[in-house]
């Protein structure tokens, strides 16, 4: 749709990174993020529309199947109740290897499960050959009524390497555009475009709650002036919603991007610094290397400057890294020593209460985010922010460790779940600025 000049607006259901990165970079417009168990109903559909803004059609890649989600018997989570509270037909990508009846079975069945979701086509992928095509084709003319939109036949040059964690990233590829418009070159001549075209110009409008305001009505202290606040965004920590950064800055925050494998040292004008997730165990060495960094970062918290660092963020926080049978040091602000596990040690959903305030919450509130990572810590003896209500967090049903007004946590937050957090860490970055 994008080599027809319209402008394609991404989004992704659920909580991701890395998926949101390849849909950003194949339509020229940041992906944002709808996920029903963070957000409420409105919250959804408010982002929807701030984040359609000055496009002409919105797609959204589902999470898992369709009906997966939080719970086995309920909504709640899944792209099923999502394309629910949008009203937005479902278009289906089905997995061709080794079927062909079979692919209309798994139509009805999607089908049948929830007759408000409506199917509005199907895109067939890893298809064989021609053969296979055909056969694909008869079996699901002969048994549903649901049109096929396209079709993409295997290909060795779609292939993208993966790594604990999910895909690498994008940033780390260059050739990635050229395999983004192989699979564009690959689909286009099946592609019934005007069926896709007519699907998406028969949703109903959604009530424009965002075009003339801020994305969020965000509660906290006022802040008269721009808060300077450093955020890495660099090959080892790459994470960040772009709602987060949009929120951070209706907040009063102006965004500083900090290289942590070229910036030498945290400029005397940020007031606060966030560290998102990454990989940053890949980049070990380089960011061993980087001492003066490290230094002024320690430096700066043991002044009291608020620093968050989330999943990849935590670990550069810590006392070391130790990767492919390497240990390299870190920031040492947290005494613990990071290592790495052959399975995941958390997946899903989080949810966290604090146990005193800090720079994202007042003692007694309550965050939603999520978490995903193979590593894991040891001789960690730092108090910690949060009790874990649902999920993993550090140890012991503990997450986000502190030291000073530093937080370092493997939960990674969505501000729309949160809508205290923006203002609250933006407020206590200026109270550092004025103190």
């Amino acid at each position: 749709m994008k080599s027809k000049n319209f402008k394609v607006q991404p989004f992704k259901v659920g909580p991701d990174y890395i998926d949101p990165m390849y849909l950003s970079m194949a339509s020229g417009r940041p992906c944002r993020t709808l996920d029903s168990w963070m957000m409420g109903e409105e919250t959804i559909r408010r982002s929807f529309v701030a984040g359609c803004v000055g496009a002409d059609f919105a797609v959204a890649e589902g999470v898992r199947g369709l009906y997966e989600g939080e719970s086995p018997v309920a909504d709640v989570g899944s792209t099923a109740h999502v394309a629910k509270i949008l009203s937005a037909p479902v278009v289906l990508v089905v997995d061709c290897r080794s079927l062909t009846r079979g692919v209309a079975a798994q139509i009805i069945g999607y089908q049948s499960m929830d007759r408000e979701v409506r199917i509005g086509g199907v895109i067939l992928n890893n298809v064989r050959d021609a053969a296979h095509e055909e056969k694909l084709r008869k079996a699901i003319e002969h048994y549903t009524k649901v049109p096929v939109l396209g079709v993409l036949y295997r290909s060795p040059e779609l292939r993208i390497k993966k790594r604990h964690g999910g895909l690498v990233t994008p940033r780390e590829l260059p050739k990635i555009d050229e395999v983004i418009n192989r699979a564009a070159m690959l689909l286009e001549p099946s592609l019934d475009i005007d069926k896709l075209l007519e699907l998406m110009t028969q949703c109903p409008e959604i009530e424009d709650h965002a075009g003339q305001g801020p994305l969020l009505k965000q509660r906290g202290s006022a802040i008269n002036e721009k808060v300077k606040i450093g955020i890495f965004i660099d090959f080892p920590f790459s994470f960040y919603y772009p709602e987060n950064l949009v929120l951070l800055r209706e907040a009063g925050a102006e965004i500083r991007v900090i290289d942590s494998l070229s910036t030498r040292e945290i400029e005397n004008e940020i007031s606060g610094v966030l560290i998102g997730g990454g990989y940053p165990e890949i980049f070990a060495s380089e960011l061993e290397a980087n001492h003066r960094l490290r230094h002024s970062l320690y430096k700066k918290i043991v002044d009291e400057m608020p620093v968050v660092g989330e999943g990849g963020g935590l670990l550069y926080l810590c006392s070391s890294i130790n990767y492919g049978g390497k240990k390299h040091k870190m920031v040492s602000v947290f005494d613990g020593d990071v290592y790495f596990s052959e399975r995941p040690k958390a997946l899903g959903y989080a949810q966290l209460e604090a146990t005193a305030e800090n720079p994202l919450s007042e003692a007694g509130g309550t965050l939603k985010g999520h978490e995903f990572h193979y590593s894991y810590i040891e001789n960690l003896s730092s108090e910690f922010a949060f009790n874990v209500l649902r999920g993993r967090g550090i140890r012991d049903g503990r997450d986000g460790a502190t030291a000073h007004r530093t937080v370092g946590m493997y939960t990674h937050l969505h501000y729309l779940a949160n809508p205290d957090v923006p203002a609250k860490f933006v407020s206590a970055c200026s109270q550092y600025f004025h103190r």
